[in-house]
């Protein structure tokens, strides 16, 4: 069991993502905290921090997020971000201290091999334990939030 768990959830998939934050609340020791943390990369190519657009983004993607949680009945707090998802991850991980993150691996491409994957990135670099969920490629093809 773990104490502080970093659950990263893309909103891709609404099954991926229930299957992901229901697994990381099953290791959770009583009296733990998980939070719950999804990265937004890309804003428009100049921008330094969000701008109306992005900051719009983020507080949907925390509201998607808030509503899963409540709906599966997992006490969570919530960080929407942006940034390289890698660094921001490991950052909030190390601001929570973490002893654990979780993610969802995802089918490598030819960009993955070339340049490295996010998961590749946290797992050489964190300083927590981390527990790569690899779900199935039904579960990774269905309909998003």
């Amino acid at each position: 069991m773990y104490t502080r768990i970093i659950c990263a959830i893309g909103l891709g998939s609404r099954e991926r993502a229930e299957h992901i934050l229901r697994t990381s609340y099953s290791l959770l020791a009583p009296g733990g905290e998980l939070t719950v943390a999804h990265v937004i990369e890309r804003f428009p190519a100049g921008q330094q921090s969000p701008d109306g657009w992005a900051i719009s983004v983020i507080g949907e993607a925390e509201e998607k997020l808030s509503a899963l949680c409540k709906r599966l009945d997992i006490p969570a707090f919530i960080h929407v971000r942006s940034g390289p998802a890698s660094r921001t991850l490991l950052k909030i991980a190390d601001e929570r201290e973490a002893d654990l993150i979780v993610v969802a691996a995802h089918v490598t491409d030819i960009f993955d091999r070339i340049f490295g994957s996010t998961i590749d990135h946290i797992v050489r670099h964190a300083r927590s334990s981390v527990l790569i969920d690899r779900i199935a490629k039904s579960q990774d093809d269905k309909a998003g939030f």
